[in-house]
């Protein structure tokens, strides 16, 4: 009784198994000749063969009933569903529905049009294979690997191995890519370029939208176009408009002015030549042996060209202008300063800073109403320190001790990164510590409508009164304390920046 049971299980289990393990036959449809017995025939002429849903035609064939498969040579044809794939041999097994094409094949699929020399296409799963080389074509785009597979029912291309897509506006290639043909959009994994006769992108991970040329690019990215580079790290570009929003990690390169500008977010407008930077932003600009590091809240950057008046010459002007707004502050190992807002004019080869203005040189310190810094040799070194309103300078002698020089306006001349001469122009008034050997031996105060500082090594020399001066000298110990400090005296070295990374840590004056 038992082992009848037992037996009755088996057969049951074993004629479910076998249901849900059907397999179909491969029919012969038709043929003008058949040859040999029920385990191999030949046919040949207008071979049709017909598995599940696939048709596959041929000019000659040999078939194995007993195995269900069979070989097919000769304008060999597969038509399954919307899927159209010639051939010139095809291998091709029921148990597997895999169809193994050699010779000139060619996948059609809608507007794709695929071509190799070996493909492997899965009729089950709706899939075609190719691993030595292949070429696709649709209403745009060529692309060409030497492994690809296509996945027919998701319209999803995969691609591995010297990857090239070539559209009539760029070229791109990677190493590995994803295409889906109904969106045209390309997915990438590792380094890719799109190059264009004008541009060139890269990155190290994204998408490219080749119908509308928008892009997302995440990781190590830049576009390059002449001498600017626009790097970052999560950066969406519409090529078409030239404009790019970046939002991680963002660095704005001339070569040609020596200039970077870096944030953590960042719009470009690259048809305008405009940028926009915030989030930690920080601005280098090379001089000569050194280089300038400035922080802002913000950052606009423009790039204008004037054209020249003659119209018969070609030599038109290009130059930038900077802005930046807000608790700006910049180092450079021989001019530091703090300001609210400062710009930058190319043209002009001028900086200039306003409200409430400080730079220091060396041991010199020098405020007033604005300061321009004026560039020289290219906007490759600085060379003046201008103030035109309630120029101040301040220079400290001894702990309790400074040099001070007053007037309406200054002129600060700079020579190889260093402050050497000082001229003050209209009621000019100082106040300066004499010394012998280091020792302090007396004050002088001094008016005078015109005055010059002579510095050596950032300190004061000698001063030159012009235009009848009037002063006086005093023992320090003689003279009246109540008078060591100028009106609007101030000193501000504890806002000072002290190094390059010290320009993001803003403090009141």
């Amino acid at each position: 009784m038992k082992k009848g049971l037992f037996l009755i299980l088996i057969s049951v289990f074993i004629s479910f198994f076998s249901f849900g393990q059907k397999k179909t036959k491969v029919e012969i449809k038709h043929t003008d000749v058949m040859k040999g017995d029920r385990e191999i025939r030949r046919l040949q002429g207008n071979v049709v063969f017909k598995h599940d849903d696939a048709y596959m035609y041929c000019d000659s064939a040999i078939s194995y009933a007993k195995d269900n498969r069979f070989e097919a040579y000769g304008h060999v044809r597969i038509v399954n569903k919307e899927v159209t794939v010639y051939g010139d041999t095809l291998f091709y097994s029921s148990s597997s529905s895999m169809a193994s094409l050699r010779g000139n094949i060619r996948m059609i699929h809608e507007k794709m049009t695929l071509t190799t020399h070996f493909l492997d296409y899965d009729l089950k799963k709706n899939m075609g294979f190719y691993r030595n080389g292949g070429k696709i074509v649709d209403a745009t785009n060529i692309l060409q690997s030497q492994i690809g597979c296509y996945y027919v029912n998701d319209r999803m291309l995969f691609f591995k191995n010297d990857v090239e897509l070539k559209n009539p506006n760029y070229v791109m290639q990677t190493d590995t890519l994803k295409y889906k043909t109904t969106t045209n959009v390309a997915y990438f994994v590792g380094p890719t370029t799109v190059v264009s006769n004008k541009d060139e992108i890269y990155t190290r991970n994204g998408w490219y939208n080749t119908n509308t040329d928008l892009a997302q690019l995440y990781q190590d990215s830049y576009l390059h176009s002449g001498a600017k580079y626009v790097y970052g790290d999560d950066m969406f570009y519409d090529r078409n408009k030239d404009e790019g929003i970046i939002r991680k990690n963002a660095v704005i390169k001339d070569t040609v002015e020596k200039l970077t500008l870096s944030s953590q977010y960042a719009l470009y407008e690259g048809k305008k030549q405009a940028a926009f930077l915030t989030k930690k932003v920080l601005v280098v600009k090379e001089f000569d042996g050194d280089s300038l590091f400035l922080h802002a809240d913000s950052i606009l950057f423009n790039q204008y060209t004037i054209a020249p008046l003659d119209s018969t010459r070609s030599d038109s002007i290009t130059y930038e202008v900077i802005k930046a707004f807000h608790k700006v502050r910049f180092y450079k190992s021989d001019v530091q300063g703090v300001c609210d807002s400062l710009v930058y004019h190319a043209l002009d080869s001028m900086i200039y800073l306003c409200t409430e203005p400080i730079v220091w040189s060396e041991e010199n310190q020098m405020t007033g109403l604005d300061i321009r810094l004026k560039l020289g040799e290219n906007n490759t070194k600085m060379e003046k320190i201008i103030i035109e309103s309630d120029a101040f300078l301040v220079a400290q002698s001894d702990e309790d001790q400074f040099n001070q020089m007053k007037s309406k306006s200054l002129v600060g001349y700079i020579k190889n990164n260093e402050l050497v001469r000082v001229d003050m122009f209209q009621n000019g008034e100082t106040i300066y510590y004499m010394k012998d050997d280091d020792e302090v031996v007396g004050v002088n105060k001094a008016v005078c409508s015109d005055i010059s500082a002579y510095l050596k090594k950032g300190k004061i020399d000698h001063i030159v009164f012009k235009n009848k001066p009037e002063g006086t000298f005093s023992p320090l110990s003689q003279f009246p304390k109540n008078q060591l400090k100028l009106d609007q005296f101030n000193w501000f070295d504890a806002v000072r920046p002290v190094d390059s990374q010290d320009v993001f840590n803003w403090r009141k004056r």
